[in-house]
């Protein structure tokens, strides 16, 4: 049995060893309800116009049972002072975006808290751009998800905002900007999934930000992180399962809501 997962960078790194990661708890679960081996099948993306055809190709290519789709809150959500400068300056901006980027990418330097401090404060003062509107992303995900249910073999399951964080470490005006886009992709996502009938893993109720389920650079997950995701995954993924075959292993309690 095989799931494609359609994941971001969180579940490529490299301090979470591979099975302490958020899939394989699912796939120990879907293992222990079905008595057969689960494997996964992770790939990276990104919204473009082409995903939809990449997918597609992918789906040709590794025939999963199910594709596991993450709609990440980076493509809408992250504000990238480097990015702006890029956008607005051209080449200057260009070379100095790129300077902050590649920075930004090198654990010694973004681990560290004064960082995080002047991220924040840049946000807050010069603002950033998202790598992508909240509408584009909206568009390609439905691009995509019509694409997957082209192939009635294959059962679909969504992951979008489960509500979103308090973040008391970010400043005010970017905490509210966060949420404005956060809910615009929330909404539509729940819209799109009910109009094409496609379980979505949600949810509404805010959520405190944990720092001790963070990696230093409080983006990704750490290896207490990777295991509430991996508990809270495998538990909807478990119920899908069963609802999909209620004869051979009972109805889900709860419909995996």
């Amino acid at each position: 049995m095989r799931i494609l997962r359609l994941a971001n960078s969180n579940d490529f790194v490299s301090y979470v060893s591979d099975d302490k990661r958020t899939y394989r708890y699912v796939e120990q679960a879907m293992e222990a309800l079905t008595g057969e081996p689960w494997e996964t099948i992770r790939k990276p993306i990104s919204p473009a116009e082409s995903l939809p055809d990449i997918v597609e190709r992918w789906i040709t290519e590794f025939q999963p049972d199910i594709v596991y789709l993450m709609v990440n809150s980076y493509w809408f959500n992250y504000e990238s002072v480097p990015l702006k400068l890029k956008r607005k300056f051209g080449r200057v901006g260009e070379v100095v975006g790129d300077a902050g980027l590649a920075a930004a990418g090198k654990p010694w330097f973004a681990d560290r808290w004064w960082f995080h401090k002047t991220r924040y404060f840049l946000q807050s003062t010069i603002g950033g751009e998202t790598p992508f509107t909240p509408e584009y992303v909206l568009e390609n995900m439905e691009a995509v998800i019509r694409r997957i249910l082209r192939h009635e073999d294959v059962h679909l399951v969504v992951r979008s905002s489960l509500g979103g964080k308090e973040r008391p470490d970010l400043p005010k005006k970017v905490q509210a900007r966060r949420e404005v886009r956060r809910q615009v992709v929330a909404e539509g996502m729940e819209r799109i999934c009910e109009q094409l009938n496609v379980a979505n893993l949600s949810g509404k109720t805010r959520r405190k930000f944990d720092k001790e389920l963070r990696a230093g650079d409080m983006l990704h997950s750490n290896e207490a992180g990777h295991a509430v995701a991996g508990g809270r995954e495998a538990e909807f993924m478990v119920a899908f399962w069963r609802s999909l075959h209620p004869e051979r292993y009972g109805e889900p309690e709860a419909a995996g809501q």
